[in-house]
């Protein structure tokens, strides 16, 4: 059967995904809020960057309100958690995949600790 271009369904546009990130009041850490996607990157890495730049051990990051984070995303993380081996990130409510990519890829990995 043929079937033209015209034909196939297509999905509704999608949205942009969204991302804000603001520091924690009290304690050094961030506060992040939306997705971790291809299209919320930069601000990612910009939230990791500040976390990272905070005297303190332990380092948090709420995660609460993120509702997705993608591999790249997870990766983001670890690396950030390597470039300062003495810094300890303490990861909060983090959305269920975090957990999942983290155990498949660095299961055990020193410096990150997910906290329900």
């Amino acid at each position: 059967m043929d079937v033209s271009l015209g034909e196939l369904p297509t999905a509704p546009p999608r949205e942009v995904d969204r991302l804000e990130a603001h520091p924690l009041p009290g304690r050094p850490g961030v506060r992040v809020v939306g997705e971790v996607t291809l299209d919320t990157r930069r601000v990612w890495r910009e939230a990791l960057r500040l976390l990272m730049r905070q005297e303190g051990t332990p380092l948090h990051m709420e995660l609460s309100e993120l509702a997705f984070i993608d591999v790249a995303g997870v990766t983001d993380l670890v690396t950030a958690a390597r470039s300062r081996p003495e810094a300890h990130i303490v990861v909060h409510r983090p959305p269920p995949q975090l957990t999942r990519v983290l155990d498949i890829f660095w299961p055990g990995t020193d410096g990150i600790e997910v906290a329900p």
